[in-house]
Parts: structure tokens; C-alpha cells; sequence
């Protein structure tokens, strides 16, 4: 009888993350994945797909996702291994937007960027920032002021489409806000959209409105979910 060599595929189960992040993956073969690691290894499995002329489906499930991480975790005990062959800029801006689409509909339920050590330059990489910023952010109708707590001083965030300007390390930048998402820290960070191109994240101890939205009315009091 001939041997199955074929490698199972990888069993998830969501756990929290043990710093606090929000949702990430327990992968069997591999390490905890937040949103975006567990995205690259998609991205390096379909983009030469696209380069060579294969159109992407529409849709993977998750049951192909976990038989992905299943090879690729037995393929190397370190966890991953990726192509020496660069795509193409057109290939990987549109590779790295639907492999964003694919993970939100699989896990929406996963945090981002936990895992900043990990990221990969690739082509495309200020456009692929916006529309991960933009996947991130949950909109914000009115004003918000969250009170100070043990750790953090009083934040203000702004509604949605508010000019506001950056005043940080000396210099000055303004744009418009589009909405709230998790950061690096314990607090919520500002989703803005320079008027200068790209998006940040940013703190809010940071930002102010911009002059011409001074006499605006005053933020709520209602806490930040």
C-alpha cells in the first residue's frame, strides 16, 4: 500500500494574544499568526499565480488556507519559506489587496501588524499601507473624548472627515480623519489621510484641528468602545 506523504493541514483555533492585541491564529506546524502574517503567506503562494497569468479566484476557503500553512509548516521547522523571483509591482499591488479581502472574510475577527518583526518590503508598499489602513478602521460619527486612566492621559478622537493637524518630532502635517483602529499601544490610534498622500495611523496626543475647524463644536464625552 502506498504511503500518504501528503502533509495535514493545519488545525486553527483563535486565542487571544498574550500581549493584549486583540485575536490571532494557534496554527499547528506553525507560530500564532495575527491578520497580516497570516496574509504574506497567501501573498507568496498566489502572486507568482498572477505573474505567470493565472487569474486569482474570486474566493478561497479556509479549509484550502489551513491545507497552505499545513504544507508550508512542514516544509521547514522554522515556519516559511519564500521565492527568490520578485513579482512584479502590478502583480503584488493587486495580489496583496486580495489576500487583505480573503483574510477579513476567512478571520474577521483577527488584530493586525502584531508581529512588525516579520513584515517584507514589496513593491507597492505606500499603497498597500492605505488600503491596509483603510481595512482597519472602524468609522467614527461624532467626536470622542476618552478620560484618562492609570496608564494613558485623556484622548480626544475626531469624526470622520475632520481636518486636523500633526504636530510631532518637530514637524507639521495635515489631513483629514476617516475613522478609529488598534495600534502598537493601549489606546485606539486616529486613521488620517494626508493631504500630502498616504494615511497613518497616528496617537491622538498628537493631533489637533486644524484652524479653519476651531469653531467647530466641542467633542462628546461619550467613552471610545
Amino acid at each position: 500500500m502506498a504511503i500518504n506523504t501528503t502533509p495535514p493541514p493545519a488545525i486553527a483555533t483563535s486565542v487571544p494574544d498574550s500581549e493584549g492585541h486583540g485575536m490571532v491564529l494557534r496554527i499547528v506546524y506553525a507560530h500564532h499568526l495575527d491578520g497580516e502574517t497570516l496574509a504574506y503567506q497567501l501573498f507568496h503562494q498566489y502572486v507568482h499565480r498572477l505573474q505567470d497569468g493565472t487569474q486569482l479566484p474570486d474566493a478561497i476557503s479556509r479549509a484550502e488556507v489551513m491545507a497552505l500553512l499545513g504544507e508550508r509548516g512542514a516544509d521547514c521547522a522554522e515556519g516559511w519559506h519564500s521565492s527568490a523571483n520578485e513579482p512584479t509591482e502590478d502583480a503584488s499591488d493587486e495580489a496583496w489587496r486580495w489576500v487583505c479581502v480573503q483574510v477579513n472574510r476567512l478571520f474577521p475577527g483577527l488584530t493586525w501588524k502584531v508581529e512588525p518583526d516579520r513584515r517584507m518590503n514589496i513593491p507597492g508598499v505606500e499603497d498597500d499601507k492605505v488600503a491596509d489602513i483603510v481595512i482597519r478602521a472602524r468609522p467614527l460619527a461624532s467626536d470622542v473624548h476618552r478620560p484618562a486612566t492609570a496608564l494613558d492621559p485623556a484622548l480626544t478622537y475626531y469624526a470622520d472627515g475632520t481636518h486636523v493637524v500633526m504636530r510631532a518630532r518637530g514637524a507639521t502635517r495635515t489631513g483629514r480623519t476617516f475613522g478609529v483602529a488598534e495600534g502598537s499601544a493601549s489606546y485606539p490610534y486616529q486613521a488620517v489621510r494626508w493631504d500630502d498622500l498616504g494615511a497613518d495611523l497616528v496617537a491622538p496626543h498628537v493631533l489637533s484641528r486644524a484652524p479653519e475647524n476651531q469653531g467647530q463644536d466641542g467633542e462628546s464625552s461619550r467613552p471610545l468602545d
